[in-house]
């Protein structure tokens, strides 16, 4: 389980700076599978970038561990 999570965090690594940079962030939660958790910041709630951020992570998950097939955010 913690290799699932050290392998999403390594697609996520270049990611950081540049969502710091704009005052967002994301991070691996929590990983149970067949599910795992992210925890955003920073995003707007409801508008296009909103979606397009969950999708792209959704991508990035099915990439990385397609054994992962449920994803949730917690949104702070």
């Amino acid at each position: 389980m913690e290799d699932v999570k050290e392998k999403l965090e390594a697609r996520l690594v270049h990611l950081k700076p540049i969502l710091s940079a704009a005052g967002r962030s994301i991070e691996v939660a929590r990983v149970e599978p067949p599910a795992v958790t992210f925890r955003v910041a920073g995003f707007c709630t409801g508008c296009a970038c909103s979606s397009s951020y969950k999708e792209s992570l959704e991508e990035l998950v099915a990439d990385t561990c397609p054994e992962l097939t449920k994803i949730s955010f917690i949104e702070e």
